[in-house]
């Protein structure tokens, strides 16, 4: 590799690696302020909801990694132009192959890298996620030791514990679970305490003197059973728990290519499977499209600076355009055939055309009328906010004088 061309691959692979690492720390905070409450409860939670956003990362990167790209390609060379030294690039007689290189050599390694964390790492990290889910529910049940206080712990899910005893038992214990459509189950205990169990090594509840109540929805039929001992898992309180098997977001891409014939999924809901593997295998595409837009629009010096804005905007157009659209398509794809052969047709025709326009030595730029009539309205504007601002003064300085 040149020095030129090491020199662009520094600064665009530098600018990349930011916009990743401040998306991710946004993700962080994010999940660590949606449980502010066990944070400020307990120093453990704390560790664990630290661990629930870093298994959230590998799903976030196929997402955010095409636009991370996207303004690291885009800025350099906008940069470069600005500064001129696209420019001197070109007076020197360097190829525009030069400029092309880093590029198709940052855009490729960030979509193999896409493509390794959409089918090994992230089904790995959401399956990783359901086991720090029921560690963590668990920790919120110190949150609820709170006088008279009801905890939501989801969405029909509430908990409420009256006082912490000795040896770290709970005292006064409500739990009460409508989650499910036809069931509404309640539990009081006098007492109980959270004990992790060697066989199965998960948390169990154990209640102590106390109630069960459930009540069948669909008839209204109340049955009381009254215990001196009950024992709850606490991955039934996990919101991936009450599933009838596990996600396929959490399942390898070999067994989603070839599902066990009992699956749940696969006898119940075979389109979630479908959407889950176009989305696997199509979201590797969009960092080599959006390179190429990029380098397309922005990689020829431009003496016109309102032309280069107006090409990065259209960059951006591009990008969240198709982008949105391959969401859309994504969700849709487990439907309509025709939704996932454009997930897949999409990126894959925005790479052929630009890769053409590419390698044939040509770069696209925004029409001159175009050009001219944005310039003609941003004058116009300019023109008017400075008459605006200069009638505003007149009065001020005949008062001063």
């Amino acid at each position: 590799m040149q020095q030129i061309e090491s020199y662009i691959f520094r600064r665009m692979s530098l600018l990349t690696f930011w916009s990743l690492s401040a998306v991710t720390l946004l993700v962080m905070t994010t999940q660590v302020l949606v449980r502010v409450n066990v944070l400020t409860t307990t120093g453990q939670a704390f560790g664990a909801f630290m661990l629930l956003a870093a298994t959230l990362i590998p799903s976030v990167f196929s997402i955010v990694a095409s636009f991370a790209l996207l303004i690291g390609v885009g800025q350099v060379l906008s940069s470069m132009n600005s500064d001129s030294e696209l420019v001197v690039v070109e007076a020197a007689g360097v190829p525009p192959s030069t400029v092309l290189k880093p590029v198709l050599l940052l855009s490729a390694s960030i979509s193999m890298m896409v493509l390794v964390m959409s089918n090994f790492v992230e089904p790995w990290s959401n399956n990783k996620l359901y086991d720090v889910l029921a560690q963590a529910q668990s920790d919120l049940f110190s949150v609820a030791v709170r006088s008279g206080a009801f905890m939501k712990l989801e969405e029909g899910l509430y908990v409420q514990v009256n006082e912490k005893l000795a040896g770290g038992q709970l005292g006064g214990i409500f739990l009460s679970d409508n989650r499910a459509e036809d069931n509404e189950t309640i539990y009081y205990a006098r007492s109980g305490v959270i004990r992790k169990s060697e066989e199965t090594d998960t948390n169990i509840l154990y209640l102590v003197d106390g109630e069960l109540q459930q009540r069948d929805l669909t008839n209204d039929r109340i049955s009381i059973v009254t215990f001196s001992s009950y024992a709850l898992d606490m991955a039934a309180f996990v919101p991936a728990g009450g599933a009838a098997a596990r996600r396929p977001s959490e399942q390898s891409t070999f067994y989603l290519l070839n599902p066990d014939k009992e699956d749940y999924y696969f006898t119940s809901a075979k389109h979630v499977i479908t959407q889950e593997l176009v989305k696997r295998f199509s979201s590797w595409m969009y960092p080599l499209a959006f390179g190429l837009v990029a380098f397309s629009f922005l990689g020829k010096a431009r003496s016109n600076r309102n032309e280069q804005f107006q090409n990065v905007a259209l960059v951006a157009a591009i990008a969240l355009g198709s982008r949105g659209f391959g969401f859309y398509s994504n969700e849709a794809s487990g439907i309509s055939a025709t939704m996932e052969v454009l997930s897949y047709g999409i990126p894959a025709l925005i790479i052929l055309l630009f890769g053409f326009l590419t390698l044939t030595g040509r770069t696209l730029t925004i029409p001159k009328t175009w050009a001219q009539l944005n310039y003609r309205v941003v004058e116009t504007v300019t023109g008017l906010v400075e008459r605006l601002q200069g009638g505003r003064r007149k009065p001020d300085e005949g008062q001063s004088t």
